[in-house]
């Protein structure tokens, strides 16, 4: 009787001790970074670029780093966690491919079994 209550014990705290294990994991890679301040002086002129983008702020004339620089200070904090996710949204958008057409039913057939992207068609 001892024997089969100590195992589901044992079972309990094994199943607690990974759940706190696999909690640890997500919040190590989001949460205690998420935090902390970056100085936007050590990003590269991309990164700046990146962040702004997903500011929703234009960069359009300015062509110098410095200057992007200081827009992204005057545009609030950076945080760990937006340079994290900033980075994320960049590599997904540079995963986006082009796609090539032999003729008019090709392009409809691709639209039609993909209504959920954008199309930019160029002549």
């Amino acid at each position: 009787m001892w024997l089969k209550l100590f195992f589901l014990l044992l079972y309990f705290l094994v199943l607690f001790v990974l759940a706190r294990f696999f909690e640890a994991i997500v919040w190590y890679e989001t949460g205690i970074f998420a935090t902390q301040l970056v100085d936007p002086v050590a990003l590269s002129f991309k990164k700046l670029k990146t962040i702004l983008e997903c500011r929703g702020l234009g960069y359009s004339g300015l062509p110098e780093k410095k200057d992007v620089r200081e827009l992204v200070e005057k545009s609030g904090d950076l945080m760990e966690g937006e340079l994290y996710s900033a980075l994320k949204e960049e590599e997904a958008s540079e995963s986006i491919s082009s796609t090539n057409f032999s003729g008019e039913m090709h392009f409809y057939e691709l639209v039609e079994d993909t209504k959920d992207g954008i199309w930019l068609v160029q002549p």
